[in-house]
């Protein structure tokens, strides 16, 4: 094929940088620490254009255009090969000269139409968000720090970024940043039912619709003009649209908010369908990497007279069990993808040392075990979740019985999340490695510690939700004995927005009276230790204060301090659940 100029018809697409974003807390850190720092939407894309000219190439790198419908001047969406000579230092767009097109066929007598309509002789401005870095002949690398800029850009406006921000002039703190990439892994990792992730989609989708016409509207209006007359039937329409764009808002926010979600899919498990038909009588399980004669032995040593299952990995048990069930699990390092959810009364047991039966999270799920029984027994193992998990065990009713375990967050945010109205009893057992506190209560749930650590937590030992109101007749209950709360990064007990306006925020080592200024909070600390936290004795945070003058807010900062059904807006709750085919009535909340 003889064609004039340099413009080309090219029948494949060269080799692009392929960029992955896998981990929830890289990404966090990046758009917090670096590229948003803190700003809101109306100054998001001035701290967008920063971090690019910082870090982006300003000229000499081949693209992939792809192009949409507001920027091809053709009938159709093609993509096309581009030399870029000018990245922009005050917007968001590349200069680029257009080589070629990827087809793959075109008439050769068209090629003149095509160099025509696109104009191959001068250069065009298109968003950065449609270029895509190729990687072809650079064999050092060296436009790779620009490939992974413009895909962290195109991720912020594809994934994190919502059509009703604008609105709001949302603050892109870290706890919005968090939730938001938290479900957009929990999407991409097909840990939600596709039902929920359908949902989403189309919330965001429909959304964008309206918020696309909301502009168009405002346009019409020409409502930055205060001379304009405004047409009444316009003005009706846009309430109307903003209506329905808060509605969306409210569903998404929901959907962002991870106690909800959870509480949803736990709906939708698999377990749910697969589980077995009822059962006559109480199963036993055994759990083992290999079964030997010794490990026989030592079950006819339990006088176990129930029906008897044979596992290799506890995850099954776990999801299957029902009440009156038993889970016998001896040495081995278990690796487990969730251990799902406890609805029945159940205990298990491991045969042996509890350093040598350990049950380790592999998967994204956000919590490793979920408890909602009216009392779980777990004894002498451990637990290991892994980071970017929001907690080892939550337990959101009922009462678990901790004994000889060992609670390694490894870096998850929580070690064990009470809440509201649940009820934790810690017996010889040891809680460490948290990425933010060793246990927190939210208001109304107990805990009972004895002879038992909490240690290496970042933030502080315990955390507890002050009660949002008065309540004679219940609390907020805790019960240290003979424990140890030492080596965390802040407060050995921190009691959390706390309304009143003044009050000291640090007492001596051992000083537990501060505790007894909250008629919500019953507490008794006898025998214990706290020392060598990074912050000496009883921390407390005023509700009253400046938000910014906290310690630390918690990735669960902003949800509920009561009970989750206080706080609900049960018409949008009810109404997003009718959408994904649940009511309100299916889901446990207390």
């Amino acid at each position: 094929m003889d064609l004039e100029s340099d413009f080309y018809i090219s029948y494949s697409c060269p080799s692009v940088y392929k960029v992955e974003l896998t981990s929830v807390k890289d990404l966090v850190a990046i758009f917090v620490d670096v590229i948003l720092q803190g700003c809101s939407f109306s100054n998001h894309e001035l701290c967008l254009v920063d971090y690019i000219t910082s870090v982006v190439e300003p000229v000499g790198w081949k693209s992939v255009w792809r192009s949409t419908k507001e920027t091809s001047l053709l009938d159709f969406e093609y993509d096309f090969i581009a030399e870029v000579v000018n990245v922009s230092l005050t917007k968001l767009e590349a200069e680029i000269f257009v080589k070629s097109i990827i087809v793959p066929d075109v008439n050769p007598q068209n090629v003149e139409n095509i160099k025509k309509k696109l104009d191959v002789e001068n250069s065009r401005y298109v968003p950065l968000t449609e270029l895509y870095v190729v990687s072809e002949d650079d064999y050092e690398e060296f436009f790779e720090k620009t490939a992974i800029a413009i895909e962290h850009i195109r991720f912020f406006y594809k994934h994190i970024c919502r059509p009703w921000d604008k609105e709001e002039d949302t603050i892109y703190c870290e706890e919005v940043l968090k939730s938001r990439l938290q479900l957009y892994f929990d999407m991409k990792n097909n840990i939600l039912p596709k039902t929920m992730i359908s949902k989403i989609k189309s919330v965001l989708k429909e959304g964008a619709r309206i918020y696309k016409e909301l502009e168009n509207l405002y346009s019409d209006m020409h409502v930055s003009d205060s001379e304009a007359e405004i047409n009444e039937e316009d003005l009706m329409h846009s309430v109307s649209l903003r209506k329905k764009l808060g509605k969306l808002q409210a569903k998404m926010e929901m959907l962002e908010n991870p106690v909800i979600r959870s509480f949803v899919t736990k709906k939708y498990s698999p377990t749910k369908a697969l589980r077995k038909q009822p059962k006559s009588s109480p199963v036993t399980y055994v759990v083992a990497k290999q079964f030997s004669k010794d490990i026989v032995e030592k079950l006819l040593s339990f006088e176990i007279t129930s029906i008897l299952e044979f596992q290799h990995n506890p995850e099954s048990p776990f999801k299957y069990s029902s009440a009156g069930d038993r889970i016998y699990i001896f040495p081995g390092v278990y690796q487990c993808d969730t251990l799902g959810w406890i609805e029945g009364d159940i205990s298990v047991q491991g045969v042996g040392s509890n350093t040598d039966i350990v049950l380790e999270a592999t998967g994204n799920s956000e919590v490793l075990l979920n408890c909602c029984a009216e009392k779980i027994k777990i004894e002498n193992i451990s637990l290991i979740a892994k980071s970017d998990l929001l907690s080892a065990i939550v337990v959101h009713h009922g009462e678990v019985e901790l004994k000889n375990c060992i609670i390694d967050s490894n870096k998850a945010e929580i070690g064990i999340l009470l809440l509201s109205g649940s009820e934790a009893l810690v017996e010889n057992s040891v809680i460490c490695n948290s990425c933010e506190d060793g246990i927190q209560m939210r208001s109304l749930s107990s805990l009972k510690m004895k002879s038992s650590k909490i240690i290496f937590s970042t933030r502080h030992g315990i955390q507890i939700d002050a009660e949002c109101g008065p309540s004679p007749d219940i609390f907020t209950d805790i019960y240290i004995n003979s424990s140890r709360i030492t080596e965390n990064g802040g407060y050995g007990i921190y009691l959390n927005n706390v309304p009143i306006t003044e009050i000291s925020l640090e007492r001596p080592i051992g000083d537990f009276n501060i505790l007894g200024l909250f008629p919500w909070l019953k507490y008794q600390i006898d025998d214990t230790i706290m020392e060598h936290n990074g912050l000496n004795g009883v921390g407390v945070s005023s509700c009253c204060k400046n938000r910014n003058d906290s310690v630390s807010d918690s990735t669960l900062q902003d949800l509920p301090n009561c009970t989750i059904t206080e706080d609900l807006n049960y018409s949008a709750l009810s109404d997003l659940l009718n959408e994904v085919n649940l009511s309100i009535s299916d889901l446990d909340f207390n």
